[in-house]
């Protein structure tokens, strides 16, 4: 699926993904009729994570930006590649970006013809009026559109493809669109500058859109589903109806949440438990030992199911839940959310749990099965190669 109209040439790239506590870099070789091919990926942490100082936490990420930025240069220098950089692909995740979607209609008592000069009749302060209530975001008072797609149309109330030259006098959209703090913007393009010596274009998504055209694509009969990403500080959730992001919510509750709350219960040092926890993820405790490190984690996962029952329910009615619910268990912490699908169906009847495992997203990839828990960035690779790749 391409949200495109013009793509551009194939050369290496650098793919960020940049979420709440970590970024991944991935030099990636983009070729025209064939698999993205990953010459270098690597993951690197962040080192401040207190997202209520907004100013330290951004500098931080900026700050890992930078670092992250040599060493991976440094490292294909190492494995003897000396190909040029010619692009840089920016896809943004919680915080640092906030996604909504719309629905237009157009409806016009005679035929018109929809074109360029139509649609930007159609969208035209629509940003505006969708941007004014992140104003409330307390990550910043100043956003900026970086993204803004139709990612749906209809023409008379039928799913097209194509719409431009075609006629009606009933047009429907549906458009999607993300905002960054300025001053993220700011900082990134003056951080890009620095370190190529010159001023260049950089291409911003969200990570919210890869993962959309990725799982729409994948599920071709699947037009009703919800997506669920656990970060480590947030959970970003959207939830898809005939076929399009009919609500995008979040709540502060991530893995560091569960980790923290399962360590008040307990004196064990936090490397330790999470030792244990792998351990026995692993199945290598006896009996008595692992149902020790299941009730230190049980309180915690709960709390984490409460707040998603709650936000879901804020959005969907039992009527109009979507039945199928995506999910990439990226860490011990997520997977054991997965472990009890009555638990996590949310009450709700039919519920079907579909665990997206990276072996997936490796077959779009070439050389991908070199990179282990990467799925994000994957994603975002496989998302540049079918939208800007020609």
């Amino acid at each position: 699926m391409s949200f495109f109209l013009f793509k551009k040439q194939p050369s290496l790239s650098f793919v960020f993904d940049i979420r709440d506590s970590s970024i991944s870099i991935a030099a990636t070789k983009f070729t025209k009729n064939n698999k993205p091919e990953i010459i270098l990926c690597n993951n690197y942490r962040l080192k401040y994570k207190d997202s209520e100082n907004s100013s330290k936490y951004l500098d931080s990420m900026i700050t890992i930006l930078d670092q992250a930025i040599v060493s991976i240069r440094q490292g294909l220098v190492k494995i003897g590649n000396i190909d040029p950089i010619n692009k840089y692909y920016f896809f943004l995740g919680s915080p640092w970006s906030i996604s909504q979607s719309k629905a237009i209609k157009m409806i016009k008592d005679k035929t018109f013809e929809i074109n360029n000069s139509v649609l930007a009749k159609i969208i035209v302060g629509e940003e505006t009026s969708m941007g004014k209530g992140l104003k409330s975001i307390d990550f910043s008072k100043n956003w900026n559109l970086f993204e803004e797609k139709i990612i749906q149309s209809k023409i008379n109330g039928y799913k097209v493809d194509d719409i431009f030259g075609q006629k009606t006098t009933n047009l429907s959209i549906e458009l999607f669109a993300s905002f960054m703090p300025f001053e993220l913007k700011n900082k990134l393009q003056s951080l890009m500058n620095e370190k190529l010596n010159k001023h260049i274009k950089i291409q911003s998504n969200s990570s919210m859109l890869s993962s959309y055209s990725f799982f729409r694509d994948l599920y071709l009969d699947k037009n009703d589903f919800i997506y669920v990403d656990v970060g480590n500080l947030i959970t970003d959730i959207y939830v898809v109806r005939d076929d399009v992001i009919f609500d995008v919510i979040s709540f502060p509750f991530g893995e560091e949440h569960i980790i923290k709350k399962s360590l008040s219960k307990t004196d064990i040092p936090r490397s330790i438990f999470l030792s244990y926890v792998n351990t026995n993820h692993h199945k290598m405790f006896d009996k008595k030992m692992s149902e020790k490190v299941e009730e230190l984690l049980k309180p915690a996962l709960s709390l984490w199911l409460e707040n998603f029952k709650k936000t879901i329910s804020a959005v969907c009615s039992d009527v109009n839940m979507p039945n199928n619910i995506f999910f990439i268990s990226n860490s011990v912490i997520s997977e054991k959310l997965l472990k009890s699908p009555t638990d996590f169906s949310v009450s709700y009847p039919n519920t079907n749990i579909v665990n997206i495992p990276e072996s997936i997203i490796n077959g779009f990839i070439n050389n991908s099965t070199k990179y282990i828990n990467e799925p994000y960035v994957k994603m975002d690779i496989i998302f540049v190669q079918q939208n800007f790749i020609k």
